[in-house]
């Protein structure tokens, strides 16, 4: 089993993993393995299930006690029992007995209130069928009030050079000082932040001979100290994105990221209500 502590930095997505060919993308994601990657996220929405189904090749082969699996409720949770059974099906699936952790991918994904769904989260946590609890694009004020009655051990966010809110509002700073993780999805952007060649990337990709990727990752992994989501499946790419690990930046050189701003994304008034750009469409704005 995989401890909390002992989560690689680098976590590995399966947004957009090809389910009808499934047989190079397992190749890669064993690659990921062998080079450290040991957190997986898991989404049943993904192709309506496909993946997760697949994804089973890939626990088989490097075996469940190597692997921490993170599993995502879908947004059809109308009545307590719907929590169990999205978990079961996981489990089915995956030939397994628990989850590491189990996590509301959205606070508007239930029809209860948000704090009955956590309680039948910790009640899952006690029959042993989960071992951590996290929660996934909530705002501080949601967290607060989970957090009140529900110890949560992880939080999902999106994060990046240009998207900052959740710094912005605490989240970040909270997580830190009450030993929660934080984990950062889509800290590339998928890759459209170094296709915008701000200049300080540019700069500092060119001072260490890293690629820009490489710098945003090393500085969100360790001047932020969070853990990172990234989703590939090719291996020299696979590589790239671990050796982002393997250096050290100046203090100076970290700050001119910490004080970077993105105007376009500052003035997007995100929809907490879940109407218009909700935090989980922050990062698609632009290109």
């Amino acid at each position: 089993m995989v401890k909390k502590e002992e989560i690689f930095p680098i976590g590995i997505g399966t947004w957009k993993i090809d389910p009808e060919n499934f047989d190079a993308d397992l190749k890669a994601l064993v690659h990921s393995y062998e080079m450290g990657q040991n957190y997986l996220s898991l989404y049943m929405l993904y192709n309506g299930g496909s993946v997760v189904r697949q994804m089973r090749k890939f626990v088989d082969i490097v075996g469940r006690e190597n692997l921490f699996i993170n599993a995502n409720l879908e947004p059809t949770i109308e009545k307590q029992d719907d929590i169990e059974s999205q978990l079961n099906e996981y489990l089915k699936i995956l030939g397994v007995d628990y989850v590491d952790s189990f996590q509301l991918h959205s606070p508007f994904f239930t029809s209860l209130p948000l704090i009955d769904a956590y309680r039948e989260i910790r009640r899952l946590v006690g029959m042993g069928k989960v071992h951590y609890i996290g929660i996934s694009n909530a705002n501080m004020e949601q967290l607060s009030r989970i957090e009140k009655e529900v110890k949560v051990d992880f939080f999902e966010g999106v994060y990046n050079l240009e998207c900052k809110i959740y710094e912005d509002t605490g989240v970040i700073d909270y997580c830190h000082e009450y030993r929660k993780s934080f984990v950062a999805y889509q800290p590339l952007r998928r890759n459209r932040t170094a296709m915008r060649n701000y200049p300080v990337l540019v700069e500092l990709a060119e001072e260490y001979h890293k690629t820009q990727n490489q710098v945003l990752l090393n500085w969100i992994i360790k001047e932020k100290k969070l853990v990172t989501l990234v989703k590939s499946t090719n291996i020299e790419r696979i590589d790239e994105n671990v050796g982002a690990l393997d250096f050290e930046m100046d203090r100076t050189d970290y700050a001119k990221l910490n004080f970077f701003r993105s105007k376009e994304f500052d003035d997007i008034q995100v929809g907490w209500d879940g109407t218009g750009v909700t935090i989980d469409q922050l990062a698609n704005q632009f290109d």
